[in-house]
Formats: C-alpha cells, sequence, structure tokens
C-alpha cells in the first residue's frame, strides 16, 4: 500500500510564500525527539535553554516543551506553572508533570527538600545595615546595600 503524501498549504506573507504546519505534523516533530527511560520519564533529547528544559519552536516562537505538552493534554496553562513530579528538567510525561501556582511549586519543593535554605529559613534573613529592610541574603547582598535609599 502507497503511503499517503502529507499536504503542505502554502500561505503568503508579504512576496514570501511560507509552508504552515498542522498540529499533526508539530506533534510528530515533537514525539520525534522523545525517548522513555526506566524510571518512566519521557526525555526530551533536543535543544535546551541554559538551564536545561527543553524547547520546542511552536507555532512561531520557542515553547518549553513541559508546558506545550500540558497544554496538549487539555491542560489550561494560562498565568499557571507547570512543575515536575521527577525532578527532571527534560521529562515531558504527563503523569510526571503538574499544573499549579507559584505557591504550590514552593510547597512540594519545600516537603522535598529543595528549596534553598537562604530563602526557606526566615532566621537566615539579613537586616540592611541602613534601613534595617530584613530579607534573604542575596536580596540583601546583591540588590538592596547598594541601592539603599538611606545609605549615606
Amino acid at each position: 500500500m502507497a503511503k499517503k503524501k502529507q499536504q503542505v498549504k502554502i500561505t503568503k506573507c508579504g512576496n514570501k510564500q511560507m509552508k504552515t504546519t498542522s498540529e499533526e505534523q508539530y506533534k510528530s516533530y515533537f514525539f520525534s525527539h522523545v525517548e522513555e527511560n526506566s524510571t518512566g520519564c519521557e526525555l526530551w533529547t533536543a535543544a535546551t535553554n541554559n538551564i536545561g528544559y527543553g524547547l520546542f519552536r511552536y507555532n512561531g516562537g520557542m515553547r518549553t516543551v513541559h508546558r506545550l505538552r500540558m497544554q496538549w493534554e487539555g491542560h489550561d496553562i494560562t498565568g499557571k506553572v507547570v512543575y515536575h513530579d521527577c525532578d527532571n528538567y527534560n521529562c515531558v510525561n504527563p503523569n510526571h508533570l503538574n499544573v499549579g501556582t507559584h505557591q504550590q511549586k514552593a510547597d512540594v519543593m519545600t516537603g522535598k527538600g529543595r528549596a534553598g535554605t537562604a530563602w526557606s529559613d526566615k532566621a537566615l534573613y539579613q537586616t540592611c545595615k541602613h534601613c534595617g529592610y530584613h530579607g534573604s541574603p542575596a536580596v540583601i547582598g546583591r540588590r538592596h546595600n547598594d541601592k539603599c535609599k538611606h545609605k549615606p
């Protein structure tokens, strides 16, 4: 049986002709870059950003693959975060991903012991010597002290 040739739709953009990609073609290309490992993670094997999240060009822009996968699964991700239960940035398995708020993600991180102590342990917070502002060492050291309005 002969393979059915895919139709490519051509649209005009100014003087150029551009191919438009169907949702089927996007998904086919997407899943050609996914491999399952022994822990059940479906790992993204193509492009990643500087911190390890997978990237995919979709409808003219770059998208993180875990967010795109949850969108394709029917989740409303607008204004929400998509976070990994498996702690693997390259995983796109929807069973390992959750959609929620920043607070929910922070609670999960803290529960797993992944939250940085400087942010989660209030006893480690520092006080600005100029105005008394109390915050994390990262904020006090790098941003606040140099720009403090009460600095002599």
